[in-house]
């Protein structure tokens, strides 16, 4: 196949995700062919580091054989049965190291395939565990500009006016509080007005809800926002107090994205479900997994005749070859130390993008861990944002693809989410990459 075809295809047959597609049509499309190490390579051979891991979920790099032999090696087994009243050997084995090493009090795995899913099935949980208690809840709580997914329960619990405002009408009820935005809060001598926020609708509304639901430690999709410290903790605090459930959604920041294996670990009040997806195959294959106490799983036990299960599943639940896969993600953390390793990475790239402080168009630099935004505006002294429609971000992200760096950025902010494999050299050359591209597009 020609590379010309292929792209006139791609712009033929081809509906984008979160693309506008008539830009993308007037423009010549990156299709990519394969991969190696942290690198995409284009039809043309072009390479590119993959600067936001394959969209936050590639961990050790491209066409990293444990992975690869391990789907290959189940693909000889058996491809796929059921998971509806019938276990298989990979989705056991991954369950029991879900538990061991994700908070203490999470003791049970329910799979699906990605993200929203997880996220879904979290909300689902944490509502019929109160209907079947005879306590009858209908409203969440969560904040502004959140991001769970794009399905409608996730949709719902979430907060992007961007992305899911114009599907107000067909979402689900509840209480969100702004959302923390250190950079912009117009607070002179910070109170934490945003966590007095949340805990009051906590305080106020715990009866008549079923669950508060948060990022893990940072807001992936609204901008790479992080959460104050302390501000999780109070949150987790008084959901104890008050007898509410806590879903914390570690789709985009667990497995070492904020530098430990997952941020609900720092936590002294764990969350009572906690959702995985993106990086649990190592960016290979789609699954997502919900963990929840024994508490809640106990809550749905009784007699046939009565119901009281969970009506939820997918037809590939606990795949065999996408458990397999997560197996062998999860035996390079431990072979190879990552954690331990990534701890001066995360350090030097944060050293290195100091320097962006000095462009005249970058208004902030912020991060948890190797999750990373750099928020574009068009006045530093006012933090006046470019206008959407300018499209700073993806000006920048057009001069680093010159530079052989692929970057997906979210309206005015560079978005940096490098695998964990990302080297020192690399890291050196990304951020001297992007300095220059800012530089140049703006």
């Amino acid at each position: 196949m020609k590379p010309e075809d292929l792209e006139r295809w791609d712009k033929k047959y081809v509906w984008h995700p979160y693309t506008q597609m008539k830009d993308y049509i007037e423009e010549k499309p990156l299709i990519i062919e394969r991969g190696e190490g942290n690198y995409l390579i284009d039809i043309y051979g072009n390479k590119y580091l993959d600067a936001v891991s394959s969209i936050w979920c590639n961990l050790f790099g491209h066409s990293r054989r444990e992975i690869i032999e391990a789907i290959k090696n189940q693909a000889d087994k058996i491809c796929h049965s059921t998971l509806l009243g019938a276990g298989n050997v990979p989705s056991i084995l991954l369950a029991k190291k879900l538990v061991e090493i994700t908070p203490k009090q999470l003791k049970k795995v329910f799979y699906s395939e990605d993200g929203s899913e997880a996220v879904e099935i979290a909300v689902k949980m944490a509502y019929q565990y109160y209907y079947l208690k005879g306590d009858k809840r209908e409203r969440f709580i969560s904040v502004t500009e959140g991001y769970h997914g794009d399905t409608v329960g996730a949709m719902s619990v979430g907060g992007s006016e961007l992305f899911h405002g114009i599907f107000k009408p067909l979402l689900f009820k509840g209480y969100r509080a702004k959302h923390p935005y250190c950079y912009r809060c117009k607070e002179k001598n910070c109170d934490k007005e945003c966590l007095k926020e949340i805990l009051d609708l906590i305080e106020n509304h715990a009866n008549e809800s079923f669950c508060v639901i948060l990022e893990g430690g940072i807001m992936g999709s609204a901008g790479m926002i992080p959460f104050p410290d302390g501000y999780i903790e109070e949150v987790a605090k008084t959901c104890k107090k008050e007898d509410l459930i806590l879903i914390l959604d570690e789709v985009a920041t667990g497995f070492g994205r904020t530098g430990d294996m997952f941020f609900s670990n720092r936590l002294k009040d764990k969350p009572d479900i906690l959702c995985l997806g993106k990086a649990l195959t190592g960016g290979y294959l789609p699954l997502a997994a919900t963990l929840t106490t024994e508490e809640i799983f106990n809550e749905f036990l009784g007699e046939y005749g009565e119901a009281k299960h969970f009506y939820h599943g997918h037809t590939y639940t606990g795949n065999q070859i996408l458990c397999s896969a997560a197996l062998a993600n999860l035996e390079i953390f431990e072979k190879e130390k990552v954690l331990e390793k990534l701890k001066p990475k995360i350090k030097l790239i944060y050293e290195q993008l100091e320097r962006l402080n000095e462009l005249e168009h970058v208004g902030d630099v912020r991060g948890r861990g190797f999750m990373i935004g750099v928020e574009l505006v068009k006045n530093k002294d006012t933090k006046e944002p470019y206008p959407y429609g300018y499209k700073a971000g993806f000006r920048v992200a057009k001069e680093l693809l010159k530079r052989g760096i692929y970057m997906r950025p979210i309206g005015n902010v560079v978005i940096l989410v490098p695998p964990l494999s990302i080297t020192e050299e690399e890291i050196i050359y990304l951020c001297d990459a992007l300095y220059e591209s800012i530089k140049e597009a703006l």
